[in-house]
């Protein structure tokens, strides 16, 4: 089977404009265990790119000092426990995982919730709850690789297909084209990205748009959980134009993380809109080949 080439048409299924009956609860919320002292800026800029996407709650549950920080910076966001719908956990983590790190991960990774796991996360050797999605780049796919099989790959879109069959997960593979591939072995390929986004933190700000989306969507997925690799591919498509948008208010110049995450916003708006452009249209057309 040939890859499925993520356009904005996968997005619209996993965005939704709230209504009057909506909440903070039914808007889904979010849980962030991620950042550490060495890597503070990893926990900052996957709240960003997660309150930006429209999530109804976002909590952060790391070390004292972070969270001081991601509060300062976001005074909405949550650091108590809680109801939560998705997590994402693992970035700003060092490697190797130390101790309380290891304590964590594991406990962040108990919840049972669609779960993204990235960067020190990844070296976590436990069970993986079963809507999972990893997030490695290349080096830390080989890394991945070597821990998994005890031997170098060969080929990194073989190797990724091999570790979601093997692992019964979803993985994310970054770079200048990032590809998706799930357990089953259905395989999702995304536009090529603007090479500005090869800057620090850019994946930071991922994990967070791909966390706010699942847990918007958590209920459609625990109905349909076949379609969670789709979720994954249309939020990195998300990830990947809101970088478009912003590099293109710079003259197609350099864009920063941040810039990144400020700019899914524009994004989500325009294609909601267009999705309501387009349905108001087709009920334009209808009714008038009802006349």
């Amino acid at each position: 089977m040939g890859a499925i080439a993520v356009t904005q048409e996968h997005l619209a299924r996993w965005l939704s404009r709230p209504t009057a009956d909506d909440h903070k609860y039914s808007r889904g919320v979010v849980e962030f265990h991620t950042g550490s002292k060495a890597y503070p800026g990893a926990a900052l800029l996957g709240v960003l790119g997660a309150l930006h996407t429209g999530v109804g709650m976002v909590r952060y549950l790391g070390p004292p000092s972070v969270s001081s920080l991601v509060i300062q910076a976001h005074p909405e966001v949550v650091v108590t426990h809680g109801r939560v719908d998705a997590i994402v956990v693992g970035s700003g983590m060092a490697t190797p995982l130390g101790p309380h790190a290891t304590h964590r991960v594991r406990e962040a990774l108990s919840r049972g919730v669609p779960t993204v796991i990235d960067a020190g996360a990844l070296d976590f050797a436990g069970p993986l709850p079963a809507l999972s999605v990893l997030t490695p780049h290349a080096r830390e796919l080989a890394r991945l690789h070597r821990r998994l099989y005890e031997s170098e790959l060969t080929d990194e879109q073989d190797a990724a297909e091999r570790i979601a069959r093997d692992l019964g997960v979803t993985v994310l593979l970054k770079g200048s084209v990032t590809t998706v591939v799930n357990h089953h072995g259905t395989r999702w390929i995304l536009p090529e990205a603007t090479a500005w986004l090869a800057t620090a933190g850019t994946g930071d700000v991922l994990v967070g748009i791909l966390g706010a989306l699942l847990a918007g969507s958590r209920s459609q997925l625990e109905r349909s959980p076949e379609n969670f690799g789709e979720s994954v591919a249309s939020g990195a498509f998300l990830h990947a134009q809101a970088a478009g948008f912003a590099s293109a208010t710079q003259s197609d110049g350099p864009i920063t993380a941040s810039d990144v995450a400020r700019n899914v916003s524009l994004v989500v708006g325009r294609v909601l809109g267009s999705t309501q452009l387009r349905a108001g249209r087709a009920e334009h057309h209808r009714h008038d080949r009802t006349q």
